[in-house]
Formats: structure tokens, C-alpha cells, sequence
């Protein structure tokens, strides 16, 4: 009996290492999603009391919504035109800094800054840059004669969605094009050699080598940015929140409408919940059936790549002969001899030009990432009076620096930092406790429902919290956590378990296995020599893990503004306190941009120092 117990309990041993992640999973994840179909079908008075069953009324309800036509189209259109377009500029953009150049490290970091900066602060420089006749994008546009007369590029039902849709693809592009790039630097340099040598063109090349070998990263790119971009509420908040009307709705905010603002009708909103929800779990099945590894074989054939006909001189007469390739069969028509002089000139002349076009190109696109944090800074140190000229000025005529000092007093700004250091620095250690043992069980045992287990991560890790907002707010009621740490904390950890685990296991399946038996041998335990052996080889993962969950809790707005939103008792994180400067009629952008830019240098700073990692351990997560 004893044996057989112990063999059993042997068996559980991999399960109580995951048993953290799985409760925390379980609690935060699973159930929210389960309460939010099952509230899809409960009649909920406005006040929050549910008065019994209500059958499909809320999806009937829904359906019958007059917005729900305009909704639906908006969000097509904005994953389409989004998606689309991120996915074309990064695979150009990504392909320029696969090249070799003078400043690609400036442009590599001026990718960092929008990849970094919380979303809010970004949303709102460009809100600024929107502005009516004050707007610096109207100014610029008026002194290149484009346009006559300023536009009310966000207030205007006719340009409102597209304006925002530009703010979604510039913030979408660094993620993206560090993918597709960390993708390019897998395609083997000979091969490349082998097809240039075999006379296949730059086009050629890039069409029949480098694309099958790039089309995993293409397909997790795509993926995760459509997963990203229907998720999109931030931008599209913080820009639109306030003004009246759908007209620049997706199904996401509109959810948000319906549950907080305008209807505060919990069992609609969740009813949406449940078809968006629907709608994601088809994009993850896409993701499961296309990024199968077996689909990513690459054969290379070189037939398909026509060779050079290289002349062969005649030893006695000194002519020239043509060669037929290898592949001719004999008493097939002969080859048409290629001539390539106008390819080898242009070729030469691209070579010659090449050490300037590269960089100027290079610090254009530098310059046009940074320039909306730029117009930040400018503003920050604008008067009043400067911010709401007409027309625009670029710069301000006196530099007013007390706005700095300023900002502190007219809001709690010191408040706000300590809410968000005290959320962002546990949330990062809980991630970490929770994460460790769970990734190191799943690099070094093999046990039933580890595939389980790794597909439940990678499900949370494609569901971000703001899909599942409805049920973490009526979870947040049972357990009286509106408004307290521990919940805010939980929620967070739990949303960015999954990058952690992965990031963890790649690193702990690199060390080898060798390690740990001459560690057993020596009579330590699993536990101790993941602390004392497995953890201190693996600090390049553990840095990574640690600056990635700091800065995704840092940033984090949704889930802080709807359930950690307590001024009376001092509990409001930056990214939500500084959105009282934004009215619906004036907005202190001076001050706005003060404290953001204090905010954006140390998550930048951090960001810089682990992007090499970032994108390589999440493109491997997602394909092993």
C-alpha cells in the first residue's frame, strides 16, 4: 500500500509544481469567462441586481441595438485596414533593418519608444496633434498647402475612425516588425549566397527563399496583431471616449458603453462579451491550424531558380560557347543566352549610393517615431495661451519648465506613481513566484496533460484582459475587490503569466539536463536546484520576464480605470490620474505631457535594455 502510494504521490509531483499557475489561471481567467456566459443569459437591473433568467433577451436585445450595423463595420474595417497595413510596413520596415547601415541602432530605438509607452500617453499626444485649428497636424498640412482650412480630424463622424486608425497602426508596427525581423534573421546567409550565385534576382530570391522560411513569423504576426488590434481599446478611448456617438466605435468599446457609460446594461454588454470572445477563440483556432510545424517545412529546389549561362571558351579558338545548364534534357530547344549588363551597372551604381540613401531613409523613419513624443515635450513646455493658438506653433516662443514643477501640485501626481511602483513591483514578483516553477516542471518532465497545459497558457496569453471585462467586474463585486490591491494585482499577474512561462521554459530547456542530475547526485532536491542552479543560468530570461511584466503593468489603463479607480482613498494609477486633464471642451495638455514624459523615460529606458530578447522568446514560445 505504502509503495503504490508513493508511486502516486511520484505522479502528482509535476501537477503541485503547476498548482499556483493553475489557480491563478483558473481564478482570474476561466472563471471570469464562464460568469460571463452565463450572465449573457440573466436579466441584470441597472443598479446590478439580477431579477432572474432572461433566456437569449440580451442577445436579442443586442441585436435589435441601431448601432449594432455601424459597430459591426467599424470593426471590420478597422482590423482589415489596421492589420493590413501594419503587416505591409513592418515586412518593408523589417526588411530595411535586416540591412547593415550607419544608424540602424537609432532606428531600432526609435521603435522601442511607441512599443514602450503606455498607450494612453500615446493616444493623448496624438489627440493633441489632432486638435482642430490648434492641431500641430493641421498647421503642418496648411504650410504644405494640402489642405485650406483646418479639420476636425477626431470630432468629424467623416474622418474620425481613419484618424484613429492611424494612431493603431503606428502603435502596432514596432511589435510587428520586430517579429517579422527577428524571422529574417533566421534565413541562412548561404542560401541567400547560393541563390545569388545561381542568378536569381533580388525579387526572385526574396519570393522563393527568404518568404517560406519568414512565413511563421509572418503568420504569428498576424495573428497576434489581430488578436491586438480587435482588442484595441486604449487608442480608441482615450482619443474618442468623450465625444458623442458611434461613429468611431468597435464592438470592444462599445462593450464599454453599454456596461459603464451609457446603458449600464451588464447582461447586453456581456452577451457582446460572448460573441467577441467567439470571435477571438476562431482566430486562435487559425493560429492552432496554421502555425502547425509540419506546414513550415522548407524545401529548397534550386531548379526553380534559372542558373547564369556562363560562357565557355573554346581552349584552340579562344570562342565563346554558351553552356547549357544541368538540368537540359538532351533534344530539348537551347537556352536563350541572359545578358545582364544594364543589372550589373545598376547594380554597381545602387553600391555607390547605397552608405547615403540608407541612413537618410533610416533617420526619416527614426524621425517620424519619435515625432509625436517631440510634439510631447514641446508641449510640455507651452503656456496656456501657446497650446490653444491659431494657428499651431512647432515650438514654444517661452519655455515654460514650470510646468514640471507645477504638475506635482495640481494633481496627486506623487500619488499616482507610488499606486502604480506598488502595482507594477508586485504584480512583477507574484508573475515571477508563480511563473518559475511552473516553467521549469514543463522544460524538464514529461507528464500527462503537459499539452494541455501549455495550450491553456497560450489561450490566456492571446485573451487580454479587457475581453474578459465584463466577468472580471462582476467577479470583483462577489469578492468586494473594486478598488483593492490584491485583485488589481491578481488580475494583472494573471494576464501576463503566460509570456513569462514561455519566456521561462525556452530559457530552462537551453540548460542542460546534465546540470540538474550531477545536482541530484550531489543530494539536493528539484525545488533547490531550480533556486540554486537552473534560476542563476537562466538570468538573461529572468531580467527579461522582470522589465516585460513591470513595464505591461506600468502601462496597463482598462482594467486600473474600471476596477482601481478610488480618488477619495488615494488609489488611481498614473495612466488612469492623468486622464482628468482631458475635457470634453479643454484639456491641460502642458501638464498631461509633463507627467507622461516622466512617466515614458524610465519604461523606455527598461524597454531599450531587453528588446534584443523580447520578440525571439515570444516567437519561440509560440511555435514550440
Amino acid at each position: 500500500m505504502s509503495t503504490r502510494f508513493a508511486e502516486l504521490w511520484q505522479r502528482t509531483v509535476p501537477w503541485r509544481w503547476l498548482t499556483p499557475s493553475t489557480v491563478l489561471i483558473a481564478g482570474v481567467v476561466v472563471f471570469p469567462a464562464l460568469y460571463m456566459v452565463w450572465m449573457s443569459f440573466l436579466d441584470i437591473s441597472r443598479i446590478g441586481l439580477v431579477r432572474g433568467m432572461a433566456g437569449l433577451d440580451n442577445y436579442a436585445r443586442l441585436l435589435r441595438e441601431d448601432a449594432l450595423g455601424l459597430v459591426v463595420g467599424n470593426t471590420l474595417l478597422w482590423l482589415l485596414i489596421v492589420v493590413g497595413l501594419t503587416m505591409l510596413l513592418s515586412l518593408a520596415l523589417a526588411q530595411f533593418l535586416s540591412k547593415e547601415f550607419f544608424g540602424r541602432k537609432l532606428v531600432r530605438l526609435a521603435l522601442v519608444v511607441p512599443w514602450a509607452t503606455s498607450l494612453v500617453m500615446t493616444a493623448t499626444v496624438w489627440r493633441f496633434i489632432y486638435e482642430g485649428g490648434n492641431g500641430l497636424l493641421n498647421r503642418l498640412l496648411m504650410d504644405l498647402s494640402i489642405i485650406s482650412a483646418p479639420v476636425d480630424w477626431y470630432k468629424d463622424p467623416a474622418t474620425a475612425l481613419y484618424a484613429v486608425m492611424a494612431v493603431g497602426i503606428v502603435t502596432s508596427m514596432p511589435f510587428t516588425t520586430y517579429v517579422l525581423l527577428s524571422g529574417l534573421q533566421t534565413v541562412p546567409h548561404d542560401v541567400l549566397e547560393a541563390a545569388k550565385m545561381d542568378g536569381a534576382g533580388a525579387w526572385a530570391t526574396w519570393r522563393r527563399v527568404t518568404l517560406p522560411i519568414l512565413r511563421p513569423s509572418i503568420m504569428i504576426a498576424l495573428v497576434l496583431n489581430m488578436l491586438h488590434v480587435f482588442n484595441a481599446f486604449t487608442v480608441i478611448w482615450v482619443i474618442m471616449g468623450k465625444t458623442a456617438g458611434n461613429h468611431a466605435d468597435t464592438t470592444v468599446t462599445w462593450l464599454y458603453k453599454i456596461a459603464f457609460t451609457a446603458q449600464l446594461d451588464a447582461g447586453e454588454a456581456a452577451a457582446l462579451g460572448v460573441l467577441n470572445v467567439a470571435f477571438l477563440l476562431l482566430l486562435i483556432l487559425a493560429f492552432a491550424l496554421v502555425l502547425r510545424p509540419k506546414r513550415f517545412v522548407l524545401v529548397l529546389r534550386p531548379k526553380r531558380f534559372v542558373p547564369v549561362l556562363r560562357p565557355k571558351r573554346d581552349p584552340a579558338t579562344g570562342d565563346a560557347t554558351p553552356a547549357p545548364p544541368s538540368d537540359v534534357s538532351p533534344g530539348s530547344p537551347a537556352p536563350v543566352m541572359r545578358s545582364r549588363p544594364v543589372m550589373i551597372r545598376a547594380g554597381r551604381g545602387w553600391r555607390r549610393i547605397r552608405p547615403v540613401v540608407l541612413p537618410v531613409v533610416g533617420l526619416a523613419v527614426a524621425l517620424f517615431f519619435l515625432a509625436p513624443y517631440a510634439a510631447m515635450l514641446s508641449g510640455s513646455l507651452k503656456t496656456d495661451a501657446e497650446l490653444f493658438a491659431v494657428p499651431a506653433s512647432y515650438l514654444p516662443e517661452s519655455w515654460a519648465w514650470s510646468n514640471y514643477a507645477d504638475v506635482w501640485s495640481r494633481i496627486p501626481l506623487a500619488d499616482y506613481f507610488r499606486v502604480s511602483l506598488t502595482v507594477a513591483l508586485v504584480s512583477t514578483a507574484l508573475v515571477l513566484v508563480v511563473a518559475a516553477p511552473a516553467a521549469y516542471v514543463l522544460a524538464r518532465s514529461r507528464f500527462r496533460g503537459r499539452a494541455a497545459f501549455l495550450g491553456v497558457i497560450l489561450v490566456t496569453q492571446m485573451f487580454p484582459a479587457v475581453a474578459l471585462l465584463i466577468g472580471l467586474y462582476r467577479q470583483a463585486l462577489f469578492v468586494d475587490g473594486i478598488n483593492s490591491y490584491g485583485v488589481i494585482i491578481a488580475i494583472n499577474a494573471a494576464f501576463n503569466l503566460a509570456f513569462a512561462v514561455w519566456i521561462l521554459h525556452a530559457h530552462f530547456g537551453a540548460i542542460p539536463v546534465e546540470i540538474d542530475e550531477a545536482a541530484m547526485m550531489d543530494g539536493l532536491g528539484r525545488f533547490r536546484i531550480m533556486l540554486r542552479m537552473i534560476l542563476p543560468l537562466a538570468a538573461p530570461g529572468l531580467v527579461t520576464v522582470m522589465i516585460f511584466t513591470f513595464i505591461q503593468v506600468w502601462n496597463e489603463f482598462v482594467i486600473a480605470l474600471t476596477l482601481f479607480n478610488d480618488p477619495a482613498n488615494g488609489r488611481v494609477p498614473l495612466t488612469v490620474g492623468v486622464q482628468q486633464f482631458i475635457g470634453l471642451y479643454e484639456t491641460n495638455y502642458q501638464y498631461l505631457f509633463a507627467a507622461a514624459l516622466m512617466a515614458i523615460v524610465p519604461a523606455v529606458t527598461l524597454f531599450a535594455l531587453i528588446e534584443k530578447h523580447l520578440v525571439s522568446g515570444l516567437t519561440a514560445g509560440s511555435t514550440k
